[in-house]
């Protein structure tokens, strides 16, 4: 949803100064892959087939980005990740590469959420709860590569399977080994049932957790209402609209709150969402220009060659190279609290 809300403040706003290729608009296709990986990957095949399709923007569910991967070299297609944050999304054998991100990486990611528990509650042995998918083999990894004197240890990593209906076993294996603090990753179900169940823990037995975006990618606030304020929890971010000045940020939010009838910039659910989609259709509409042409291929190596771009969530020196599809790095990393309202607001 909140990526769409930025592709299309993106597109009105590009269209109306004139559009691309002298005179053209940019148009959306819109395909729903419900979570379903191989859904995901029958969409792309589809879209990449429709004329003068540029490029396939995909969401916050990394494990379907990496299926798509063969597709969109297959097809010669830019594939463009916007939400998702697993390695292998950008880092792959496929040359040339056709995917790009815009997005946080858990190369950097996750060090920045193992640091916050070390800095923030003084945790030296921590716990991690994954999922057993392409995003928490991602994380692992990163977890075993970087942990280190300035970072919390992991003597425990846990998996659990989409659609588990409790976490309780792998929180009592984390206090069992008499860990200090908690990694996790995953979305809002298993977020809040996470919350409900550290919740219930007495005061002494809850954890810190520090939590990775998804589960606050949707609505953790209202299926945890009761229990979010029981529990130390924070979220890693790599944008907000909260005390924001960069221009094309104050437009976004005044684009979403006039055209979604929402009343603040801290009532946008998901800001990450937005801003980064935001950003990459204008990186995609000035790789269309420089490209001068709508053939896929020629966009990917355009967009290797962009000038600086002032974006929202930050200003683009060169946004990708021949050597790095990734657009953002470790400076954008924030963390932010979720209120029983819904509202991601920024801690120090």
């Amino acid at each position: 949803m909140v990526t769409e809300w930025g592709i299309k403040a993106a597109i009105e706003e590009i269209n109306n100064n004139g559009g691309v290729l002298n005179g053209r608009p940019l148009q959306l296709i819109t395909t729903d892959n419900k979570g379903i990986s191989a859904r995901g990957k029958d969409n792309f095949v589809q879209l990449a087939g429709t004329k003068d399709l540029v490029a396939v923007l995909s969401g916050k569910y990394s494990p379907i980005s990496v299926e798509m991967l063969p597709e969109a070299h297959r097809l010669k297609v830019p594939l463009i990740s916007v939400w998702g944050s697993a390695d292998p999304i950008t880092d792959h054998e496929h040359k040339p590469s056709y995917s790009f991100r815009v997005s946080l990486k858990d190369d950097w990611g996750v060090q920045a959420m193992m640091k916050r528990l070390s800095s923030k509650y003084k945790v030296r042995q921590a716990c991690a709860i994954l999922p057993n998918t392409a995003w928490g083999r991602s994380a692992e990894k990163v977890i075993q590569e970087k942990s280190g004197p300035q970072t919390a240890q992991f003597p425990v990593v846990r998996w659990y399977n989409w659609g588990d209906p409790s976490l309780k076993q792998h929180y009592k294996a984390c206090l069992d080994s008499r860990t200090q603090g908690l990694l996790f990753v995953g979305n809002e179900r298993e977020g809040a049932i996470l919350v409900k169940e550290i919740a219930a823990q007495p005061q002494s037995m809850r954890m810190p957790v520090v939590a990775h975006w998804g589960a606050v990618g949707g609505t953790l606030h209202e299926l945890a209402k009761e229990e979010l304020s029981m529990v130390r929890i924070d979220f890693i971010q790599t944008f907000t609209f909260v005390h924001n000045k960069r221009p094309r940020a104050i437009y976004l939010a005044d684009w979403i709150l006039k055209n979604k009838g929402l009343k603040s910039t801290q009532d946008i659910p998901s800001p990450v969402g937005a801003a980064h989609a935001y950003d990459t259709v204008h990186l995609l509409a000035k790789a269309i220009d420089k490209a001068q042409t709508t053939s896929p291929e020629k966009i990917r190596d355009a967009l290797e060659k962009l000038p600086a771009f002032q974006g929202a969530v930050k200003h683009y020196t060169q946004p990708f190279t021949n050597h790095r599809h990734d657009a953002l790095n470790k400076s954008q990393v924030l963390f932010v609290k979720l209120t029983p309202a819904g509202q991601l607001i920024p801690q120090d």
